[in-house]
């Protein structure tokens, strides 16, 4: 029951500073299996139903963004009550739901892999959810670092921008969510 609290207090302080307009970076170093990838779901879900934006998931691998549209994405948006129905159902002809984009009412959904540039380029993403950033090769083909390509992304949307990361910390100094951590406001659950 304590770790079930300490979840649910550490993804309410997320979820929190998610919706504060004021807010553009959240950076969650933390533990396996702690929640960070059900914050990123929440943050999605929210724009989708509250904010509808262009929205830009990042994960590890091209793989790794299919994997994650089948196995935690699409259950939340069926099991979802406020989003059932407004993403398109994929088996629809012509959906506007493929694996690695879905679209919405005001907005649309990308899933890519931080190995494969292409995922990068055409897109404009005001949300960024980027997932297990120390996974993320250190450059994106010969396009460069990932992370800064998806941070260039939200460009257009200047400070009405977000851009989540989370990841487990790897390597001390060398580590890109302990990097990320040291440039934000260190804060601690407990």
């Amino acid at each position: 029951l304590q770790m079930d609290i300490k979840i649910e207090g550490i993804n309410r302080e997320i979820m929190d500073a998610a919706g504060d307009p004021t807010v553009q970076d959240i950076s969650f170093m933390k533990c396996a299996r702690i929640g960070g990838t059900e914050a990123g779901l929440n943050i999605v879900g929210y724009f989708i139903d509250q904010d509808p934006s262009p929205i830009l998931v990042v994960q590890p691998t091209v793989d790794d963004a299919k994997d994650f549209s089948k196995e935690q994405l699409a259950p939340m948006l069926a099991d979802t009550p406020c989003l059932a129905g407004k993403v398109k159902d994929p088996r629809a002809r012509d959906s506007g739901n493929p694996l690695q984009s879905k679209q919405f009412p005001g907005g649309a959904l990308f899933l890519v892999g931080a190995n494969s540039p292409r995922g990068f380029r055409r897109r404009t993403a005001r949300v960024v959810d980027l997932e297990e950033i120390d996974g993320y090769p250190v450059s994106a083909g010969t396009e460069g670092d990932p992370i800064a390509l998806a941070r260039r992304r939200t460009a257009t949307f200047g400070y009405r921008r977000l851009i989540y990361k989370n990841s487990t910390p790897t390597l001390k100094g060398l580590s890109a969510i302990e990097a990320a951590y040291l440039e934000g406001d260190q804060r601690r659950y407990y």
